[in-house]
């Protein structure tokens, strides 16, 4: 008989899994996504930014593992390279440093000059401030409601079945596994609303052998339908794009470490974005319409700030304004694993882009009997810590997206940031 198992989530993370998943023997895949129509969770609001080296060397090994994923599927991925620019003598010294860790980890990293930098990114960037750049040539840039498109391709042709438009309103047990119950996604309702909202429960309770929660933002949510209290914190995040240009040019995506900035060409438009801000806690009942939020005045001083990293006649008055939302952990590390206390349950949480493809491998061999989960991204591995405590590590590393949990301004990874959903919140 067919294990038979239910991803909740189609962002990027949970196609990946569910393509994992079917492609194996003995194994029948359901994924139960909330909206019908456009997805709006953090995957469709990232900016797709795939850089593999991190401080952390789990991560470094689930974004060279999703970027041969993507490169494999040929849709919505390619392999410009990355650049980390310097402006002080501090910053290059740390890039510098992360040059070479990256090298001592097997990825091609080279200390170029200002004269090499590629016309893409001397079109727009202001070189008369960089002393310093490093290239990342194994980097990567997707185009990620694409990319999820092509992954879910190849899952459904592997036979994964997707349910459209639930919203999953229970998780519970029964003899040797589960009932997940769905109910109408948003949008749905009218003068019998209930009764419907009834009748689809009856007909989307999916009988489980395991459970695999991928939801994203609404992670925590989710979460506490089994047991489960995460501490996955949303926060919003601006990404803002230049209206169209024609001579803009493909190549390497940019990063600012020290700036807390990033910024990439989106065809014939220019993205940057901003940590360089307080951070912006979102609250359950602000994500009923989805991870893409009204735009915050606040946000302008920091895109304002991150323009005066550009060339002058580079800069720009946005085009299109993104407020997305990505979810945080206390120290920026995923949650990927299976739940402490309740044997089949399976999460999948806070992973970005960057390492959805590579995370969701390692959950589909944990979960068919191959190796064990890195313990660092265990799930119980906060256990007995407060929560509000909790909130506070994780807000605190905003800033320093890609620091470690001691803090500080170390630029833990160049992981590609928003949403994500990453995956994958909005990471780039």
């Amino acid at each position: 008989m067919a294990r038979k198992v239910v991803v909740i989530g189609a962002g990027i993370v949970g196609v990946s899994i569910a393509r994992e998943l079917a492609g194996r023997p003995g194994v029948r895949v359901t994924v139960v996504e909330r909206d019908e129509g456009r997805p709006r969770g953090s995957t469709t609001f990232a900016p797709g930014f795939v850089g593999l080296y991190n401080d952390t060397p789990v991560l470094t090994e689930l974004a060279r593992a999703s970027a041969r994923v993507y490169e494999s599927v040929r849709a919505g991925f390619s392999r410009p390279g990355g650049l980390e620019l310097a402006t002080s003598d501090a910053g290059a010294h740390e890039i510098e440093r992360r040059a070479q860790a990256a090298r001592t980890a097997g990825l091609t990293a080279r200390t170029v000059s200002r004269t090499e930098l590629p016309q893409s990114v001397d079109a727009f960037v202001d070189t008369s401030r960089i002393l310093a750049a490093t290239h990342f040539a194994d980097d990567g840039v997707a185009a990620p409601t694409e990319l999820t498109a092509a992954l879910r391709a190849q899952a459904e042709s592997a036979g994964a079945v997707f349910v459209a438009g639930h919203e999953v309103s229970g998780v519970g047990n029964r003899d040797g596994g589960f009932t997940v119950v769905g109910g109408p996604g948003p949008g749905r309702g009218g003068a019998d609303a209930d009764a419907e909202r009834d009748r689809d429960r009856d007909r989307e309770r999916l009988d489980a052998d395991d459970v695999v929660l991928a939801g994203g933002v609404w992670g925590a949510h989710l979460a506490r339908l089994v047991g489960l209290e995460l501490p996955l914190f949303p926060v919003a995040h601006p990404y803002v794009y230049s209206a169209s240009d024609p001579w803009l040019l493909s190549g390497p995506f940019v990063r600012w470490p020290e700036h807390h900035v990033y910024a990439r060409v989106h065809g014939d438009r220019l993205g940057l974005g901003s940590y360089d801000h307080l951070p912006v806690p979102v609250e359950d009942d602000s994500l009923t319409h989805g991870a893409g939020l009204p735009w915050s005045p606040d946000f302008d001083a920091s895109i304002t700030a991150a323009q005066q990293l550009l060339r002058p006649q580079a800069r720009f008055d946005a085009a299109h304004k993104v407020n997305g939302v990505f979810a945080m952990t206390p120290d920026n590390l995923p949650f990927l694993g299976a739940h402490p206390d309740l044997p089949g349950v399976w999460v999948a949480q806070a992973i970005w882009v960057t390492h959805a493809a590579g995370a969701a491998r390692a959950l589909a061999d944990a979960l068919t009997d191959g190796p064990a989960l890195p313990r660092e991204v265990a799930v119980d591995r906060f256990e007995g810590r407060e929560h509000a405590a909790l909130r506070d590590d994780a807000l605190r590393l905003y800033r320093d997206i890609y620091a470690h949990e001691s803090g500080g301004d170390s630029g833990r990874g160049a992981g590609g940031a928003p949403h994500g959903d990453a995956a994958a919140g909005t990471t780039p």
